[in-house]
């Protein structure tokens, strides 16, 4: 048997970046993700006793084998995938993990935080371990932040988990409590008919920019603070104006977001998007940035029966343009019939053969 597991990507037009600490620590905060039709696969089969542990990466064209879980080299360019091997995978267990993507790396979509719940699913799937979504979310980003000190917050492994409409709020001191955003069936046609998410190629490097936030944060006169507590506001009106279907209030709050997402720090701001918003004008009712900003995806909302004079207009200025699809199932998981033989060996073949690292 083998185990198979996909997970949504998110984008975050509201709130992102109150999420993390030291500001939700400090203040609270509340972040609007959506899980959109943008999928991170894992797949995962058990091999015979004493085949090793392997590891290969689809996207990165890279792999790493060992003896066992607890030899995973520490560091390169599949540090992600070994962390989360080495502390779900019971010691002595041969396993074969391969991982794909339908999206760039760096691209502001919450891509590692997918991939982690993705891995997280299939692991617990291949070894008979029962969690609820939320559970698995916050396995993931254990990982990501505890165990391999990723900077950042947690709302890409719940906007993964979970899928749908999520109103994430984060609690001072601590903890935080997820809730689905209600909005009626009218309201996601709308949003998936006037919706687009752009990519200019201008990807973003999302652990630097919350280092530069975050110090940022502590200096006197610094635009950071109140730039989160406006990010922290504008995902309570935007949660209110979906609810109401108050499409006009949730382009204000979008537009408004991505206005204090470039306040945080400069890093955050990127001029190929600006470029975007110059050539739509009218054309586009509001936009943000996705995830820490500094380029990667845009997500646009179009004045309605705009949208493809949107397209046409992106397309004219290089970049690519993605429908926008809701993805209300979050992370699923199930079981596939096995790899053969000669497929275990292809991938060995692969690792061993110039494209592994580690």
């Amino acid at each position: 048997m083998r185990a198979f597991a996909r997970a949504p990507v998110r984008v975050d037009p509201a709130g992102g970046g109150t999420d993390a600490p030291p500001f939700c620590v400090d203040h609270g905060g509340k972040v609007v993700n959506f899980g959109v039709k943008r999928h991170v696969f894992a797949r995962a089969q058990r091999l015979d006793p004493g085949a090793g542990v392997l590891i290969y990466s689809r996207d990165l064209r890279a792999g790493v084998r060992v003896r066992s879980s607890e030899s995973l080299p520490a560091g390169g360019r599949l540090e992600l995938l070994q962390g989360f091997v080495k502390k779900l995978l019971p010691p002595g267990e041969s396993l074969l993990l391969v991982t794909s993507s339908e999206v760039p790396p760096c691209s502001g979509l919450g891509g590692s935080g997918a991939v982690g719940v993705a891995v997280v699913a299939v692991l617990d799937r291949l070894l008979g371990v029962q969690r609820s979504k939320d559970d698995t979310a916050a396995v993931a980003n254990e990982v990501e932040r505890m165990d391999l000190g990723y900077p950042g917050g947690s709302q890409d492994s719940y906007g993964a988990a979970r899928g749908g409409l999520n109103l994430l709020e984060y609690h001072p001191g601590g903890g935080m409590t997820p809730r689905a955003i209600e909005v009626a069936e009218e309201t996601v046609r709308r949003l998936e008919e006037d919706s687009l998410l752009v990519f200019t190629g201008a990807s973003h490097v999302s652990g630097s920019i919350h280092d530069d936030i975050r110090r940022s944060y502590h200096e006197d006169g610094s635009k950071t603070l109140e730039a989160m507590f406006t990010l922290r506001d504008e995902a309570e009106r935007m949660t209110r104006a979906l609810e109401a279907g108050d499409l006009e209030g949730y382009a204000r709050a979008l537009g408004a977001s991505c206005r204090s997402l470039y306040d945080l720090h400069e890093s955050c701001d990127s001029t190929e998007h600006r470029k975007v918003f110059k050539e739509l004008g009218e054309l586009a009712l509001a936009g943000k940035t996705c995830g820490a900003g500094g380029g990667g995806f845009l997500l646009l909302y179009a004045r309605p029966g705009c949208r493809q004079e949107c397209l046409a207009r992106v397309a004219a200025l290089g970049a690519e343009a993605w429908p926008f699809e809701f993805d209300f199932d979050g992370v699923k998981s199930s079981e596939e019939g096995a790899w053969s033989e000669a497929e275990v060996e292809e991938y060995h073949r692969l690792i061993e053969g110039g494209e592994a690292q580690g």
